[in-house]
């Protein structure tokens, strides 16, 4: 009985898998507090690609791999380099309390002092002062 063909994966097709992961998972997150969550992600990433490609030549010993792949951005083929999520920049949100209402601070916020308030399109009252401001 024959044997199955193994499917051999080029370097550039595995960046072109790899990549898109990495990227999203960073976009995603980058709202929290997650900047060393991306650098442990970046590190492991480079890693595991690190020992695929070891598998793929044994022959090469780590000091020429070190050579040829040490480095954040050293990992690349055919124009396509190793995502590296650490790069990303995280932002946080800023808590802005009761400046903008909603349905449940409604009645905690004081009308005259705060910067936005709740309005429908139904309200005459305001209706007419917008149009008064606009005048």
């Amino acid at each position: 009985m024959p044997e199955p063909e193994k499917s051999v994966r080029r370097q550039e097709e595995v960046l072109r898998s790899v990549n898109p992961v990495l990227r999203g998972w960073a976009a995603y997150f980058r709202y929290g507090a997650s900047k060393r969550t991306f650098s442990y992600l970046g590190w492991y990433g480079w890693w595991r690609l690190l020992l695929w490609i070891r598998y793929r030549h044994p022959h090469l010993a780590w000091k020429q791999l070190r050579r040829r792949y040490y480095g954040a951005d050293r990992i690349t083929e055919g124009g396509v380099v190793l995502y590296n999520p650490a790069k990303m920049r995280v932002q946080r949100y800023t808590f802005r309390g009761a400046q903008i209402s909603t349905p449940y601070n409604i009645d905690e916020v004081d009308p005259d002092g705060a910067r936005f308030r709740r309005t429908n399109h139904d309200d005459v009252a305001f209706v007419g002062q917008v149009s008064e401001y606009l005048a």
